[in-house]
C-alpha cells in the first residue's frame, strides 16, 4: 500500500532519496508501467527509460493510482525543486496535459480522486521552476503548453484552490528572464486576471469556502488545506492563508510586468491603485512586493509616477504609512 497521500513534505534541509519519500511498502506488483516500481529500478538507464514512458502514458490513460503518483511527485518537487531528473524526462508536458484534461473532461475530473490532480500538477510545475532558470526554460519549451494550461486555471476554470497554484507557478516562471518571454506573450490577459484576482480573491474565498457551512464544503479542498491533519480551526486558518497567498502571487505577477516597464498604464487605473494601496499581502509572502511594493515599482517609471500622483487616496495612504511604525514605513518613504 501507499500511505503518503496526505503526508507533509520533508524540508530542504532534510533531503531524502526519492524512493524513501514515496514511503513504499514491499508488495507484489504485476503492472509493467508502475511508477513506484520504476522508482525502485536499480539500473539508471532502465529507470529513466521507464519513467519517461510513464510520463507520456499517464495523461492518455485512466487509473486510480494516478492521483497517488501525483501526490508522490508533489512531495518530491517540494523537497527537491532543483533536481532536473523528472523535468528532463517529460514531466512538464505530462503535467500540462493533465491540467488540460481536467479542464476539458469533467466526467474524468469528477471520477475517483482525479479532482486532486490539477492542483498537484500546477503545484509541481511551480516547484520545479521556482529556482533554476534552465528548468523554467525547459517548462516553456515551444512543444510544451505549460503557460496556456496554467492560464486556464488562473481564469478560475476549476476553483480558487487551483487558481492559487497556477498564480504561484506563473509567478515563478515570470521571475526568470527567458521564461518571462513566453509568459509575456499572454501579457494582456494575465495582467487583467491578476488585477481582478488581487481585488476580489479574499471575498471569493470567503463566499466559496470560509462562508460555507463546513458540512457543505468541497471535501477535496478541505483535504488539500489540512493534508488530513487538524480540524475546522486549522482548515479555516489555512483557507485564509491561501486566500492571502493568492492575492500575493497576483501582485507578484503584476510586479513582474511593471518592473519591466510593461502594462504600466493598465495597472495604474485609478480604481485599482486605490485598492492596491490597501493590500498588505507581502507580509504573508516575502517574495511578494505587496500593494505598496507594487506602487513603488510603478513610481520608477515616469508614466507610473504621474498616474500615482493623480490618485489622492494613494498619496494619503503613503503619507500615513510614512509616519507610522509599520513594516511598510521605509517603502512608503521611498
Amino acid at each position: 500500500t501507499i500511505s503518503y497521500l496526505f503526508e507533509k513534505p520533508e524540508g530542504k534541509s532534510k533531503k531524502k532519496k526519492k524512493k524513501k519519500m514515496l514511503n513504499l511498502e514491499e508488495s507484489q506488483c504485476t503492472n509493467p508501467s508502475c511508477f513506484f516500481c520504476s522508482m525502485k529500478e536499480t539500473n539508471p538507464f532502465l529507470r529513466r527509460s521507464k519513467l519517461a514512458a510513464i510520463f507520456k502514458e499517464i495523461p492518455r490513460t485512466e487509473s486510480k493510482d494516478h492521483v497517488l503518483v501525483l501526490s508522490g511527485l508533489w512531495n518530491i518537487a517540494m523537497s527537491e525543486p532543483d533536481d532536473p531528473e523528472f523535468p528532463s524526462l517529460g514531466l512538464f508536458e505530462c503535467m500540462s496535459k493533465l491540467i488540460q484534461k481536467s479542464i476539458r473532461n469533467k466526467s474524468w475530473l469528477l471520477k475517483d480522486q482525479n479532482i486532486f490532480i490539477p492542483y498537484y500538477a500546477a503545484h509541481i510545475i511551480g516547484s520545479y521552476v521556482m529556482n533554476k532558470e534552465d528548468l523554467a526554460t525547459t517548462a516553456v519549451d515551444s512543444k510544451i503548453f505549460v503557460v496556456p494550461a496554467l492560464l486556464e486555471l488562473l481564469r478560475g476554470k476549476i476553483s480558487w484552490v487551483e487558481q492559487r497554484a497556477a498564480a504561484r507557478a506563473l509567478g515563478h516562471l515570470a521571475s526568470h528572464e527567458k521564461s518571462f518571454e513566453v509568459v509575456s506573450l499572454f501579457e494582456e490577459e494575465i495582467v487583467k486576471l491578476s488585477m481582478e484576482i488581487a481585488s476580489n480573491c479574499l471575498k471569493n474565498v470567503y463566499r466559496r469556502f470560509l462562508g460555507v457551512e463546513d458540512s457543505l464544503r468541497l471535501k477535496y479542498q478541505s483535504d488539500l488545506l489540512t493534508r488530513g491533519l487538524g480540524g475546522l480551526e486549522t482548515e479555516n486558518q489555512k483557507a485564509e492563508e491561501w486566500g492571502i497567498q493568492l492575492q500575493c502571487w497576483s501582485l507578484y505577477l503584476l510586479n513582474c510586468f511593471a518592473s519591466r516597464g510593461m502594462s504600466i498604464d493598465r495597472i495604474c487605473e485609478g480604481g485599482f491603485l486605490k485598492k492596491v494601496s490597501e493590500m498588505w499581502g507581502g507580509l504573508a509572502n516575502r517574495k511578494s512586493p505587496g500593494g505598496i511594493g507594487l506602487i513603488k515599482t510603478l513610481c520608477k517609471t515616469e508614466l507610473g509616477r504621474n498616474k500615482v500622483s493623480e490618485v489622492r487616496e494613494v498619496i494619503e495612504r503613503l503619507l500615513d504609512l510614512s509616519r507610522s511604525s509599520d513594516d511598510w514605513k521605509g517603502m512608503a518613504l521611498d
